[in-house]
């Protein structure tokens, strides 16, 4: 206390010409019309930046929220649509693919290595798997390959570690879809019959085959260039229908019938 009082002793005059200052000043403020205004326009302005900012920032906490709702509601209605077409599938009587969709949201990827990668914030506890498939608005992007308890490692088709069974149309031939590690757009499907006809757009299809991904998903479409030829086969490049740089959200599908074809696959003794 003693302290302060000799500091106020000693700083008394700028403490006095403080203090006659602000009041000279509410005092000019208050009494003249002009400074008034401008004071009162000055401090609408202030505040009302301030509210504009905090209206952005409460629009932005409920544009996620909707998102995530959004996301949600595409999960159910993209994995009801899948059951839809195995029940309309004349040589199935029960649904089998895609039973589980679980919506996530991409928290790390890469889109300019040889070996890219994509890590989601979901896990074993939301019902990821290992083997499982990813898909982008419909687009089969990548295979899970590791999991904890809430993330999950995804390869995407833009890895060159990475092959993937494709089928050129719903009833074409299927092949080996790869990526050579160059423009993240493009793929490329070999092993197509070379007497086989390909049109530019034609679309190329998940064939199922792996047991990563449902049927009659959709990994890109042929592109105008002309195929190569390469003795009985051609090699077609393809447009990859998935944005791989620009990748928020996913929706992680589960083929239910890749766990009977391991069983037969791989009998226990």
């Amino acid at each position: 206390m003693y302290n302060l009082w000799r500091l106020i002793v000693r700083h008394q005059l700028i403490l006095t010409f403080i203090l006659c200052q602000g009041f000279a000043l509410v005092w000019f403020f208050s009494s003249h019309g002009y400074p008034r205004g401008q004071w009162v326009r000055a401090s609408l302005e202030v505040q009302g930046t301030w509210n504009e900012y905090v209206s952005d920032m409460s629009q932005l906490t409920e544009l996620a929220h909707q998102n995530e709702q959004l996301l949600l509601e595409n999960a159910q209605l993209r994995s009801e649509l899948l059951k839809s077409k195995q029940r309309n599938n004349p040589l199935s009587t029960e649904s089998k693919f895609a039973n589980t969709i679980v919506p996530t949201e991409v928290i790390r990827s890469t889109a300019h290595l040889s070996a890219n990668f994509i890590i989601i914030n979901s896990g074993s506890d939301d019902g990821v798997e290992t083997g499982q498939g990813a898909l982008h608005r419909g687009f089969a992007v990548a295979k899970v390959v590791e999991t904890t308890a809430n993330h999950a490692l995804l390869l995407p088709l833009i890895h060159t570690g990475m092959e993937w069974s494709a089928r050129l149309g719903k009833n074409g031939p299927v092949g080996r879809l790869f990526w050579n590690g160059k423009d993240t757009q493009i793929a490329h499907l070999d092993d197509i019959p070379r007497n086989f006809a390909v049109s530019p757009g034609d679309t190329i299809y998940t064939s199922g085959f792996q047991g990563i991904f449902p049927p009659e998903l959709t990994f890109g479409y042929a592109t105008t260039t002309a195929p190569e030829q390469d003795g009985e086969f051609q090699r077609i490049q393809i447009t990859l229908g998935a944005p791989f740089q620009e990748l928020r959200y996913l929706h992680i599908v589960d083929d239910q019938a890749s766990e009977a074809i391991e069983l037969w696959m791989n009998p226990t003794p």
